[in-house]
């Protein structure tokens, strides 16, 4: 079935539970579904857009952000999250490039809006989700003609385009894996399976509903349980809402549980609600996971996947790094885990043969989860699918009870705080300034972010610049995501016989003596 379908199962079935939880507002699952039929109306009514358009969302953390994308998916249609700490004109490019043709758009964000609305084609169409505005319509204007209308969705088709998730990239076209309803289907069930959510859960979304957050809160949806949202993360009021709320389940990238344990009245707060905290977006640190066991319980998920494949695709469960008696298995602590059981990951040589265990290798998948290509990219695809397997660019050995370990990273992409992180474009912008002859943007490692973005410049001959006016000409261009938090000067770059820069030898100063790379 499609998304919107599972969701209407869920509707019917639940009728008078509460569905969201945001700030003061109630929504019941009846009043959801009375909302994602209004929209998907309205959407299909809308000149010039039709069955498989693209429609962006961009906007901080909001109950409706998961409604539209069933709405979305109730129209036949494809949603596009765009990240809203991106800079603009990065996020122009975004919505150019996934052809975009109506952006829902939250008012924090009526400015970049606006700027939007000048760049992109004349036809799109701007729907501001919760006010009045100045450049757009109000959507709760936009669908009142359809209020109390059901929407009869054709048949469904299984492999036409449900989302376009972006993945990040260069100044130039983001990519963006294209998935169907059959990948985001298999995507939603392997996450309410592995993470155990059903219609008692009580899910509370802090982190960005446009990533591995919002498969969650789908997937809550879907199984009738309970999302309370957060608009941004925020340590004391996370925790106060876990007691509050009497939350069950969360996610969070491996830097705001860092944020969590760093909170001194931790073990103050009422936690004992909590029976899943998934963790996702990088590895997490054994040590800390360990702290979150002795000062949390016993409920740290650590889930593996990508934009290309979702969330979740191999998954460490409790039962899998603690012994019957309660001590750590320190092996299995420092894996990614296993995979799931709706995917076969392999290891893989550069022939295309699967390795032994404990032989290191790409680690490759096949799944419905994977994407159908990143769009448009055709070349880029195929370089991907080599062999008939998804190739995830990430380097690892497998034991022989299946437990995954992800050692390096095969391209140079950096994530940082859960958020994939291109050094090409960084560079781009590092390069334009008169004073720098070349440059490396890496990551290094970080206690709080997993990866921090360095940059190591080498300078023109007779030129001088500070650390600090490169990182500012990094932010005006870029956002605060992608500025080097460190800016390091060498004398000479290393150089291969031919003239290549020598990445592995830069990042090795930094990561030597790490019993993996990333």
């Amino acid at each position: 079935m499609r998304l919107a379908d599972y969701f209407d199962a869920a509707a019917t079935r639940y009728a008078d539970r509460v569905a969201f939880v945001d700030s003061h507002t109630h929504v019941r699952f009846d009043k959801a579904q009375q909302f994602v039929h209004a929209v998907a109306h309205a959407l299909r009514h809308e000149r010039g857009l039709d069955e498989g358009a693209h429609i962006a969302i961009y906007a901080p953390n909001d109950y409706r952000i998961t409604l539209l994308q069933i709405a979305v998916n109730r129209a036949d249609m494809a949603w596009v999250s765009v990240h809203t700490r991106n800079a603009v004109q990065a996020n122009i490019a975004t919505l150019s490039y996934a052809d975009s043709r109506l952006i829902f758009f939250h008012s924090a964000y009526e400015s970049a809006a606006l700027e939007f609305r000048a760049a992109l084609r004349e036809d799109c169409v701007f729907v501001c989700i919760d006010k009045p505005s100045t450049c757009a319509v109000f959507l709760e204007d936009w669908i009142a003609p359809y209020l109390f209308e059901r929407f009869d969705a054709a048949a469904e088709r299984r492999n036409v385009t449900a989302m376009l998730q972006v993945t990040g990239g260069t100044t130039g076209p983001s990519k963006a894996a294209v998935h169907t309803n059959s990948s985001l289907e298999m995507g939603l069930i392997s996450t309410f399976d592995m993470l155990s959510l059903d219609e008692n859960c009580r899910v509370l979304a802090a982190a960005p509903l446009t990533h591995a957050a919002g498969l969650v809160s789908l997937a809550t949806a879907i199984r009738g349980g309970t999302t309370v949202v957060l608009p941004s993360f925020e340590t004391r009021t996370v925790l106060a809402t876990i007691a509050e709320q009497r939350i069950t389940h969360m996610f969070l990238p491996p830097t705001v549980l860092y944020m969590l344990l760093g909170e001194p009245d931790l073990e103050s707060y009422d936690l004992s609600s909590l029976c899943c905290l998934a963790v996702g977006g990088a590895p997490v640190a054994p040590e800390k996971l360990k702290e979150t066991v002795r000062r949390i319980g016993p409920v740290v998920y650590e889930v593996f996947g990508q934009s290309e494949c979702l969330v979740p695709l191999i998954v460490k469960r409790p039962q899998d790094y603690l012994h019957a008696d309660g001590s750590f298995n320190h092996e299995v602590l420092r894996s990614a885990g296993r995979s799931v059981p709706y995917a076969r990951v392999e290891i893989m040589d550069e022939k295309g043969n699967f390795v032994a265990p404990g032989v290191k290798g790409e680690i490759v998948v096949r799944s419905t989860m994977v994407m159908d290509g990143y769009y448009k990219l055709p070349e880029e695809t195929r370089e991907v699918s080599n062999f008939g397997w998804h190739h995830t660019t990430d380097i690892g050995v497998r034991d022989e009870r299946g437990f995954v370990t992800i050692i390096d990273r095969r391209k140079d992409m950096i994530v940082s705080g859960g958020f994939n992180i291109f050094p090409a474009e960084i560079e781009a912008v590092l390069n334009s300034h008169s004073a720098v002859l070349d440059c490396a943007v890496i990551g290094v490692p970080d206690e709080k972010w997993g990866e921090a973005v360095k940059a190591v410049v080498q300078l023109k001959p007779g030129h001088s610049v500070e650390p600090e006016q490169l990182m500012a000409l990094c932010k005006s261009q870029l956002g605060r995501l992608k500025t080097p938090k460190s800016v390091e000067f060498w004398p000479q770059l290393p150089r291969s016989a031919v003239g290549k820069l020598l990445k592995r030898e830069i990042r090795s100063k930094y990561w030597k003596g790490n019993w993996r790379q990333v």
